[in-house]
């Protein structure tokens, strides 16, 4: 069923399918929840719903919530404090990072034809996603959660937020088909671009709707773009699988 005017927790949008039989629950919880800190998606300082909340959503009981914080808070990713809550105080160390020219063209074009499976929608009035860039938002966003499929392969999950006066253009062209690519037919502006792309491990949401292992490993794209004004028209967290992901890259001397 597709949600109109709610504003969902970021990607817990619904239960993820934990893999039974697997690695203990807590730790396929913790996965999920240290994913979204790297990614940015739980930026630093922000709250999370408290044990027995988080419980409900993921669909586990709350001493597998508390185990999965505890974890957590071992690492140094999150505090829980008895009144305060929980909350994100660390982010994952910067990784080490190559820089790697692409243009919108040309991700156009390897994205276009794609079909789409529309797992969730909601219009929402902020985007999560740009906490981690501090660029300004548009007044209200069309969320989409969905998987993209080309030649019968499932190539990527993606959460986005698409400026609302933006998807109000075409609404049954963007539920239908890759979104970018009918930003670029309907000549939207886009005045700066750019995506950021780590490598990670499939989260049990993640892998139920891609068709792979839990853990499995993963190429993690946040990409953002925005208009003359500086305005986020659009944001996304996009997962691949890793092995369909290849970088052709020429070493210049």
């Amino acid at each position: 069923m597709i949600e109109q005017n709610r504003q969902p927790f970021p990607l817990f949008s619904e239960p993820p399918q934990f893999r039974r039989p697997g690695p203990p629950l807590y730790a396929q919880l913790a996965d999920v929840l240290r994913q979204q800190i790297e990614t940015g998606v739980l930026p630093l300082g922000i709250k999370l719903p408290n044990l027995l909340r988080m419980a409900e959503i993921f669909g586990v009981a709350r001493v597998t919530a508390r185990q999965a914080v505890q974890l957590l808070v071992m690492e140094g990713l999150l505090t829980a404090r008895q009144g305060r809550g929980i909350h994100v105080t660390r982010q994952l160390p910067a990784r080490p990072y190559e820089n790697m020219r692409t243009s919108w063209k040309a991700m156009v074009k390897r994205i276009e034809g794609a079909s789409v499976e529309l797992l969730d929608a909601a219009d929402v009035g902020d985007c999560p996603l740009l906490a981690a860039w501090e660029l300004p938002s548009a007044p209200a966003y069309h969320y989409m959660r969905r998987v993209h499929i080309k030649d019968g392969v499932r190539f990527a999950y993606i959460e986005l937020y698409l400026d609302r006066i933006i998807y109000d253009q075409a609404p049954e062209r963007f539920n239908a088909t890759t979104v970018i690519p009918v930003m670029d037919e309907l000549r939207v502006n886009v005045s700066k671009a750019r995506q950021e792309l780590t490598i990670g491990g499939a989260s049990p949401e993640v892998a139920q709707h891609l068709g792979i292992a839990c853990g499995a490993p993963v190429a993690l794209v946040r990409r953002y773009a925005c208009d003359d004004s500086g305005k986020a028209i659009y944001a996304a967290l996009v997962v691949h699988p890793g092995d369909r992901v290849r970088f052709d890259i020429d070493l210049v001397r």
